[in-house]
């Protein structure tokens, strides 16, 4: 490629760069990296009204490693760095499935005693299929547990040299591009990606932050924040979902305490016939 052609790959990009779609793509992504870490500052501050389970709780226990993450999302986000940000989301999706499990599986254990356990997980994500995701449906936590193997995969091809990520880098440089030249599309496919790494990752949280929490958590902070973007997430409305029972949201929608069938809660959301 010639520098002359070079040059004129550059300056489309940079033109690019200044567009309102471009400039969208950058919004919605902080929008969501604020939520998300809106939501966790929330969590640690409720989880205080719990303070002996809190403590021993490891996914509670752990909100600031997934704040940490989200952080070094946003910032590898800002650099172009689409890569790196990949690999940082596989993180997020091992840890909280294996947060959650140490939590259940260990369940009256202190602390230390989930960390240690922790060693015996190994490496691979298959213990979510043994997660218990009681604010869901049963074939709705099937749906979950079989995207965090679809979307971990996704990313997995970013840990280790493979031909996706080689072929990517080179057609990223054919078109002139370089660290800090994405485009349009390759943005708003990781804000995808990103947003429904984020969806799950606190649809588990929620799980290992305890439900009796969780419920206050929506019904007291989140249902009066209409625009928080994970109320549109798949898996985060679910479990919203799970609290249609509370009296207090029932007076909300309804203007009256509907009855509810314990017997039948949660009900299915996901892929009705």
């Amino acid at each position: 490629m010639s520098q002359e052609i070079q040059i004129q790959k550059k300056e489309a990009l940079e033109e690019m760069h200044q567009s309102p779609e471009f400039k969208a793509q950058k919004k919605y992504f902080m929008r969501i990296t604020n939520d998300a870490y809106l939501l966790l500052k929330l969590a640690f501050m409720y989880s205080s009204r719990a303070y002996d389970f809190s403590k021993n709780a490891l996914s509670v226990q752990s909100t600031d490693d997934l704040a940490q993450s989200i952080q070094a999302c946003s910032y590898l986000f800002d650099e172009g760095l689409i890569t790196p940000v990949k690999r940082e989301l596989r993180y997020i999706i091992e840890s909280s499935i294996k947060y959650l499990y140490a939590d259940q599986q260990t369940k009256g254990k202190n602390l230390q005693d989930k960390i240690t356990f922790l060693q015996s997980i190994g490496s691979s994500i298959d213990v979510r299929e043994d997660l218990n995701l009681s604010a869901l449906h049963e074939e709705d936590a099937k749906l979950l547990i079989n995207e965090l193997n679809d979307v971990y995969r996704e990313c997995c091809a970013y840990v280790h040299v493979s031909p996706r990520q080689v072929s990517e880098r080179l057609d990223q440089r054919e078109r002139g591009g370089a660290l800090g030249y994405e485009t349009t599309d390759e943005l708003r496919k990781l804000n995808k990606l990103i947003f429904r790494v984020y969806d799950m990752a606190l649809a588990l949280y929620f799980h290992g932050y305890d439900l009796s929490m969780t419920g206050d958590l929506f019904v007291g902070a989140l249902d009066d924040m209409p625009k928080w973007s994970f109320h549109k997430g798949k898996y985060v409305s679910t479990v919203s979902a799970y609290f249609d029972y509370k009296h207090e949201r029932n007076m909300r929608k309804y203007g009256e305490a509907r009855p509810w069938d314990a017997k039948n809660w949660p009900p299915r959301k996901l892929n009705k016939a």
